[in-house]
Formats: structure tokens, sequence, C-alpha cells
């Protein structure tokens, strides 16, 4: 009697291959392989896809993550450069940093003959008090250069010392505008104090008139070949120039007692001109209580657009 075949299907998802009974025998065995193989075919192409996607999102979340890491560097390095430019503002961009110049100075054989010490080119006085005026006197740059000058000439009197001799006025306001004194007459606030301005040479040729006399020079709107003079002599001059040789700017006014209207360089400073060369000058800056080192003809610049004011104290 001939054999009868059933085929039963079962109902199923439609990603499921029908079940199949069967009598026993050999084709049977070869269709399951075949279903078998098929199931594992499209578990295996399924597989791949999801792997394919996979490495595609890997590959892009690599891609982002380089692009965040460029980002951020890109950042830092902005960062850091904004530090180093306020570093510049504050330390100021001389062209050798105390220490090299001190070295240098060290290593060199000095003219005995000659009042200052004399490198090539480079013409340097020695020994010249050397502190900042920073945190006590923010504003103090004019006293504390004198009190620097004087000292190199015997007057030890301390920077609060002389500032109880130096003449100051307050700045108030009043009607809508600042009112102050004449810094030709006076030190436009105190010292002390970081909202203050500062004062003129004149005020200072006074105070110390009672220890030096006519030993006493007035090197203001004198050429710039007197100060140079000055110092390979062995005398230091004070200069008015700026913070860190920066560029003059003007940044405030206020009306003086008289009706008369002061503009005021924000960025004016006094230091001690201690050496030169023939492209550079040397300075003892109390803006950082540092010896430094500043391009000439920049220096020069500043010095004139704030009057070519300047004092120095003779030889006895």
């Amino acid at each position: 009697m001939m054999q009868q075949v059933i085929f039963r299907a079962s109902h199923a998802c439609g990603s499921c291959a029908p079940h199949v009974y069967t009598p026993t025998g050999t084709w049977t065995e070869d269709l399951n392989a075949l279903i078998r193989e098929e199931r594992l075919a499209r578990w295996r192409g399924e597989m791949s896809g999801v792997l394919a996607d996979s490495k595609q999102d890997s590959e892009k979340a690599v891609i982002s993550f380089r692009l965040i890491d460029w980002s951020l560097a890109v950042v830092a390095v902005v960062f850091v450069a904004f530090l180093v430019l306020i570093g510049m503002y504050y330390t100021g961009s001389a062209e050798s940093s105390e220490s090299v110049i001190i070295s240098e100075l060290a290593a060199a054989r000095p003219d005995t003959s000659a009042p200052a010490l004399v490198i090539g080119s480079l013409v340097y006085i020695e020994n010249v008090p050397l502190f900042s005026q920073h945190p006590r006197w923010p504003t103090g740059c004019e006293v504390v250069s004198l009190a620097k000058l004087a000292g190199f000439y015997g007057v030890h009197k301390s920077v609060d010392e002389w500032i109880e001799l130096l003449p100051q006025g307050p700045l108030v306001w009043r009607n809508g505008r600042l009112h102050g004194p004449d810094p030709r007459e006076m030190f436009a606030g105190s010292p002390h104090s970081r909202q203050s301005f500062g004062v003129y040479h004149q005020p200072l040729l006074r105070m110390l008139e009672p220890y030096f006399g006519a030993r006493i020079i007035n090197m203001t709107k004198r050429p710039w070949e007197e100060y140079e003079a000055m110092v390979r002599a062995g005398n230091p001059v004070a200069v008015w120039g700026t913070i860190s040789n920066l560029p003059v700017r003007r940044t405030d006014s206020w009306v003086t007692p008289q009706g008369e209207v002061v503009h005021w360089n924000g960025n004016q400073h006094v230091m001690l001109l201690v050496g030169f060369s023939e492209t550079s000058v040397l300075v003892n800056d109390p803006w950082t209580g540092t010896l430094r080192r500043f391009d000439k003809n920049a220096f020069k610049q500043r010095w004139k657009a704030l009057g070519r004011q300047g004092i120095a104290i003779g030889p006895e």
C-alpha cells in the first residue's frame, strides 16, 4: 500500500518557516536541513545589517568625539592666548627678563674709569634701589620712583614718609562732572588708592629741594640726548612714560578749581631710566619691581606724548 503523505502547516509570524510533519523518509531530512539553512542565512543577514549599522554609528561617534576634542583644543588655545595678552599688560612686553639682564651684567667687566657700567653699546647704572609699588601704593609710581632716586643719593626715607610730604587733592563728582586738583600742583587722589590718578613733575621737584637744593635738575622738555648723557655720567633719571611701554591712551578727565579741564592718560607711569643701548632702554620699574628692557624708539614716543617730563639729581 502506498504511504500517505500529510502536510500540516502551523500559523506563525511571517519571519518563521512553517513546521512540516511528515512520515519518515530521507527527502524530509533534506527539506528540514534546507529550512534550517534558510533560517540561519536570514539570521546572518539580519545580524550583518545590525553590525554594519553599529559600525557606522561607532564611526560617527568617533568623528563626533574627534570634533569635540579639536573644538576643546581650539578653545584652550584661545584661552591661553587671552591669558598671555592679559599677562603682557601687567608684566610688560620687555625684550629681556630681569634675570637675563642681571646675568649679562654680572658676567661683564666694568670700565672702572666710567661712572656707569659699560658693556659694548649698553650703558647701565648699578645699585639703584629696586622694589615694587604693589600692593601698598597701587597708583604711587611717581613717589616710589622719587624714593628710589633719593635713596640712590643717600636720602633714605620710606615711601610713606615721602607721601606725607606729597600734596594731595580729592576727586569728587559734582553736577555730573568729576572735579579734582591740577596735577601740576598736587597728586589727584591718593597713592594708596586704586581709584586715583597721579601727579606731574612739578610737585616732586619741590619735595626734593630741601634735600638736594641746586643739585636738582628739571629734565622736562630737554632733548633725549641729555637724558642719555645723565645716565652715562651715573645719574638715574625719573621719566614719565607708560605701563609696560604700551601706547598712550586717554581715559579720564576732570575740572580743576581754576576751571581748567585735565585730560588724563590712563596708563601713564613713572620709572627710573638707568641704562640704554643703541636700540633699547633699561628702566627700574616700580610696576613690577624689576629691571626691564624696552624698545628705545617706542619708549621715546611715549615720553614725548606725555610732555617729555623728567627729573634728575646731579653730582655734589
